[in-house]
């Protein structure tokens, strides 16, 4: 659904139901409306079930999300699909996770990280050093990966460059998004660089 549309059946809506401005232009209501139509249909093309656990709400182009999701992958995903929705400036997730156990996000990459979380074939994570990022290590203490930690924001709307990335000979990337957590202001993301192949990578989880 375009935008114009998008705004048709806002101004619609408004003109049989009325609606609360709360402070803000009519221009800027009808951009915020395009912007909570565009952002639902966004988490909705990343899980259809998204349209009933997750509530969107955009004040002066600030997504607000709620509701409850199983996991922390789920609310992470949600933050990222809102940040990818072209004239968001912030996003504020306040999704609250079933079961609500917490998880340390902290870009030093802690022994009970995320991505250890996530991938236990990885025992040992080295602390990153600014401007660089953390050697990855397998069981056997063979570097497998170089770990970068980056704020989601940043990632969403600038990417990140893998030129810069390691000197090590890279086989492929992936990229996890960890949701915002006590002492850690922002989403952020873990871009992992493999040295090791797929396949190798694939055995380690």
């Amino acid at each position: 659904m375009n935008r114009a549309l998008v705004t048709a059946v806002a101004l619609l809506a408004m003109l049989s139901a009325g609606c609360s401005l709360a402070g803000r232009t009519f221009g800027t209501y009808v951009d915020d409306t395009s912007l909570t139509a565009a952002v639902k249909m966004n988490l909705a093309r990343t899980d259809a079930r998204n349209l009933t656990r997750v509530d969107v709400d955009v004040f002066e182009q600030t997504v607000y999300l709620t509701g409850e999701v199983p996991g922390v992958l789920q609310k992470s995903d949600a933050e990222i699909a809102a940040w990818q929705v072209d004239g968001v400036t912030q996003v504020v997730n306040d999704l609250t996770v079933r079961g609500d156990r917490v998880v340390s996000a902290s870009p030093a990459i802690q022994p009970a990280s995320p991505l250890r979380l996530r991938i236990p074939g990885i025992t040992r994570i080295d602390p990153a050093m600014p401007g660089a990022g953390a050697l990855a290590y397998d069981g056997t203490g063979a570097v497998v990966a170089t770990v970068y930690v980056q704020p989601m924001r940043e990632v969403a709307q600038n990417g990140f460059d893998p030129a810069v990335a390691t000197e090590r000979p890279i086989d492929h990337v992936t990229v996890y998004g960890v949701p915002a957590e006590a002492g850690v202001p922002e989403a952020q993301m873990y871009i992992v660089f493999w040295h090791v192949s797929r396949a190798a990578a694939a055995a380690l989880r």
